[in-house]
């Protein structure tokens, strides 16, 4: 086994001791009391189990306990920001704020991907750049806050790394409907979504691209745009407003 590989097996085997809390708390503007507590929040499942054979040490119920203090958190402060929105203009801001592509953004963002423990082949197979991943470690570094330094901090954390400026984060979510789309379809186990260039028009110069987004073979909508990322966005747009659309209606029936 070559040096390299061997001083990578050695880090996973160790890969606690090789994460300075300090350096986490200077990333997330927070100094816990219960260094444990940070370190569980950075634990993926995949790592707890590749190292104590289990996942009872994962970060996933401090993901679960951050999570409702993020809803708790942006519901509070877009009640009190927004007093003239209604319900449903609400929950549709709150819907992307809570997302995980939102979670995702903001974390990666901040820095607190580069600190996720995974385990060796989680990590060779990109999960460290794996938006569910990536946002389900910021929802338990929430949970972390909330039970070292209680709700003001957890909060506090929040409107310093979300709220600070929502409307750059809600514009960063809306060009991110790739992200938002598979995040449904994957909900819903459906799949993953399938791009399919139909059309490309006019000189090299001022091409406009035609995308159809399929799941399952079904269409589920169409975009334009002047690249292929920027019609797939538009595609993904539609085809994540519709399934959001068939989904609610298929509830109330």
């Amino acid at each position: 086994m070559g040096l390299f590989r061997l001083f990578r097996r050695l880090l996973r085997r160790n890969g606690e001791l090789a994460i300075d809390p300090r350096k986490v708390e200077t990333v997330i503007g927070y100094r816990f009391v219960d260094a444990k507590l940070l370190i569980k929040s950075l634990r993926h499942r995949s790592y707890t189990q590749e190292r104590y054979g289990n996942t009872d040490r994962s970060n996933e119920r401090l993901e679960f306990l951050g999570d409702s203090v993020l809803n708790m958190t942006v519901a509070n402060y877009l009640f009190t920001t927004y007093p003239d929105y209604q319900e449903g203009e609400l929950t549709k801001l709150k819907s992307a704020l809570v997302s995980k592509t939102s979670a995702a953004l903001i974390a990666k963002k901040i820095g607190i991907d580069q600190f996720v423990l995974l385990s060796g082949s989680e990590e060779e197979s990109g999960g460290r750049s794996r938006s569910s991943i990536v946002a389900d470690t910021y929802e338990a570094v929430i949970g972390a806050i909330f039970l070292d330094g209680g709700f003001d901090a957890a909060q506090a954390f929040i409107e310093r790394s979300l709220l600070y400026n929502v409307d750059a984060v809600l514009d960063d979510v809306e060009k991110n409907f790739k992200s938002l789309f598979l995040e449904l379809t994957q909900s819903q186990k459906m799949g993953h979504p399938v791009y399919r260039t139909l059309n490309e028009d006019g000189p090299d110069h001022e091409k406009i691209f035609t995308v159809e987004v399929l799941v399952r073979g079904v269409s589920y909508g169409e975009g334009k745009g002047k690249s292929k990322k920027i019609a797939q966005q538009m595609a993904a747009k539609h085809g994540y407003e519709r399934l959001k659309r068939d989904t609610r209606d298929d509830a109330i029936s």
